[in-house]
């Protein structure tokens, strides 16, 4: 009998959910940066796969696409570079792509390749693209398409922005060693010095507003994130190690998304918590311990980015009940003011004045004391989530502007530190790390919180915790 169809492209292809929509969707997305721009661009993808740049390391993870190359066109293998020449009369549009190799294939799968009349129709036929060129052959063209030009104007994609009043750049990934490249092609040929120019914004504008098959995605992984959330919950009581929580959860959401996790799981208990970018998960912690955890996984190539905290022993005491709630609160609030026009500088304000706010004036009339591990704000409560877990410039110079309908955002108080509360005579007295996590969706009138599905009121955390000790 004949096996179940294979799924042949789905490794190097990405459709993002559209089907048969997603060749026109990604040439939209491509027509609409060059009437954007209006100049010749090249951008490039990531320069080899996992494990390629150093010896003998194996391929741990799947390739994952410099975000721009996916957003344009759906291509998630390394070694190829896009350029978009909206004068031109021939095509608009190169794909530039290694040969063919069958022994490459043989070892690490199929591959989109030049070299024969058929491997180049296999790549128009997957891609789209009209024109799909050998890559060594990219300097000569665009050569020929830079000297066709009307106006001596070469754009291409680097990271840039403004730090403390100043110009910052990321020169440390594959974008800016591109640029570096194009760089001296444009002073060999003896170009005017602002031939180039970066394509950043222009991209960046486009395609941080999630369509809606982008949103459709994003809901996805977070229904697979909340389900695995929910099932970790009812087997808390078999935990307890970290990486005991973390291989717990993270195989509940490889089994239901191949797309994998968005990010490295962090499961952080008691004062560990208090490390935001905790990165070891390999303590053991008690049952009057919180474990703080930071999870998500990816559908097709939208993510879930989401943090919890949770009692070990499945009941908040009143310290940690009383913490969390301030953050809830404070989360509640934000998520209340965030709507189109309103910038996360304000949700940030907003945010911070609320925990402090009540630690001042709730805590304290509970004969609360602290420590914090910061001053005035521990972090950012947003950031823009898209194509990349932590999407848009990484300066954050975003933070000032009105956002726009379709950004999505995260909503993620936290409160880290030392904390002293005496109840009914009892003394409770820890180092605590409480952060909670959504992602919204900001629309015109206000926000979707398409996180609604992941359990995060104290009875609905401590329903769950206790339904998984009931049953067994």
């Amino acid at each position: 009998m004949p096996g179940i169809k294979k799924n042949k492209y789905s490794g190097i292809f990405r459709d993002g959910g559209a089907g048969r929509m997603a060749l026109r969707r990604f040439r939209e997305r491509r027509e609409k940066l060059m009437e954007r721009e209006n100049a010749l661009m090249v951008i490039t993808g990531v320069p080899y796969g996992p494990g390629q740049e150093t010896t003998w390391s194996y391929a741990y993870c799947p390739t994952y696409q410099e975000p721009a190359i996916m957003y344009l066109t759906g291509v998630n293998q390394p070694g190829v570079v896009l350029l978009l020449d909206p004068h031109s009369k021939k095509s608009d549009e190169i794909l530039f792509v290694n040969k063919k190799d069958p022994v490459k294939e043989f070892w690490d799968g199929v591959h989109l390749g030049v070299g024969s009349p058929r491997s180049a129709a296999e790549a128009r036929r997957v891609t789209g693209i009209k024109e799909v060129r050998d890559i060594k052959e990219f300097e000569k063209v665009l050569k020929e398409r830079f000297d066709e030009q009307p106006e001596k104007k070469l754009g291409t994609l680097w990271i840039e922005g403004a730090r403390d009043g100043k110009k910052a750049l990321i020169k440390t990934d594959h974008n800016w060693n591109f640029r570096n490249k194009v760089a001296r092609l444009v002073g060999k040929w003896k170009a005017p010095s602002k031939t180039l120019f970066n394509v950043m914004k222009s991209h960046f504008d486009l395609r941080l507003p999630l369509d809606a098959y982008d949103a459709a995605n994003t809901l996805k992984a977070q229904r697979i994130t909340g389900e695995a959330f929910k099932r970790t919950l009812r087997s808390f009581r078999d935990f307890n190690n970290e990486c005991q929580v973390q291989g717990f959860i993270d195989g509940q959401m490889l089994m239901r998304s191949s797309f994998g996790l968005s990010f490295p799981t962090i499961v952080a208990s008691g004062a560990n918590a208090t490390t935001l970018h905790y990165v070891k998960n390999d303590d053991d912690f008690g049952k009057a311990e919180l474990v703080l955890i930071d999870f998500g996984v990816r559908w097709m190539t939208m993510h879930a980015d989401i943090s919890r905290t949770v009692p070990a022993s499945g009941r908040f005491d009143p310290l940690q009940k009383a913490l969390y709630e301030i953050v809830l609160r404070a989360q509640a609030r934000v998520e209340k003011k965030a709507r189109m026009g309103v910038t996360i500088k304000e949700l940030n304000d907003l945010c911070w004045s609320s925990v402090n706010h009540e630690l001042e004036n709730g805590f304290k009339s509970m004969g609360g004391k602290w420590k914090l591990k910061y001053k005035q704000r521990p972090h950012g409560v947003s950031h823009l989530i898209g194509e990349q877990e932590h999407d848009g410039d990484p300066f954050r110079n975003y933070a000032d502007e009105p956002m726009k309908a379709g950004w999505l955002i995260s909503n993620e108080p936290g409160l880290y530190g030392y904390f002293r509360l005496r109840h009914k005579g009892k003394l409770y007295d820890e180092e605590i790390g409480i952060r909670i996590e959504d992602n919204l969706l900001i629309t015109e009138s206000g926000c979707r919180n398409l996180s609604r599905c992941i359990p995060k009121s104290v009875d609905e955390i401590e329903g769950l915790m206790w339904s998984g000790k009931s049953a067994r």
